[in-house]
């Protein structure tokens, strides 16, 4: 089914975002492009500035990696070229989160699939030029090595290693952090089902897999999203 999403829920911003997971819920804006300070200024291509805030609290270290972690994945699908000397800025607040205690590296590891998803549909709908799509998912291996894509809170908490990966529609990948302990037989099979989880978020839902699932409704969600912003998009042509 995929998470829970709505578009354009911020007046203000020129893009927004909300995504709820099992696990989080991420508000997303944008901005952008906007004038950049001089020392800031890239001659080539913009800047991008991410900002994220915690459910309660200010931030702190944690956050200023995750925001470095999420920099680099948007610098990826973004075309920064078309806008050089200017910003683009992306501020993300955390709503909700796990309600279990967990491990701190855990904690840090689990939060950026919900980011990098939330970020993205942002992006879309600020009409931002993009070069690919961008999707993120969490896997948890317990310590049967059972592989978890999406887990519960529980299955998270008592998980041996957890996993955040990104890939583009053509199984590019884009984020890989981990934390726990694991072997690399273990973290291949573990990118190997988040590639597949990913790349079939935007893939055609063929007519076979809609009879298999029973209803139209296990269609890839990143694709339904972005099928329904381009409706949207044109809407007006049907009104004149």
């Amino acid at each position: 089914m995929g998470p829970d999403i709505s578009h354009h829920p911020l007046a203000g911003a020129d893009g927004s975002a909300t995504i709820s997971s099992n696990l989080y819920s991420v508000l997303a804006a944008v901005n952008g492009p906007i004038e950049v300070q001089r020392r800031d200024e890239l001659p080539e291509e913009a800047a991008i500035e991410v900002n994220i805030r915690p459910a309660s609290g200010v931030g702190g270290p944690r956050e200023r990696w995750l925001e470095s972690v999420v920099t680099a994945v948007l610098r990826s699908v973004l075309l920064v070229h078309m806008h050089p000397r200017t910003l683009i800025q992306v501020t993300l607040q955390l709503t909700t989160g796990p309600t279990l205690k967990l491990k701190n590296a855990t904690r840090d590891i689990s939060v950026l699939p919900s980011l990098v998803n939330a970020a993205f549909l942002a992006l879309v709908d600020g009409g931002l030029p993009l070069q690919s799509t961008v999707t993120a998912v969490l896997l948890a291996v317990s310590g049967e090595e059972v592989i978890s894509i999406d887990p519960a809170e529980k299955e998270l908490a008592g998980c041996k290693s957890v996993h955040a990966l990104a890939y583009t529609q053509h199984g590019d990948l884009l984020l890989n952090e981990s934390a726990g302990n694991f072997n690399l037989e273990v973290w291949e099979e573990v990118a190997d089902r988040a590639e597949k989880a990913c790349v079939a978020a935007v893939a055609l839902a063929s007519e076979d897999d809609e009879m298999a699932n029973g209803t139209a409704e296990a269609a890839p969600w990143l694709r339904r999203e972005l099928e329904e912003k381009a409706r949207d998009a044109v809407a007006w042509r049907d009104h004149t």
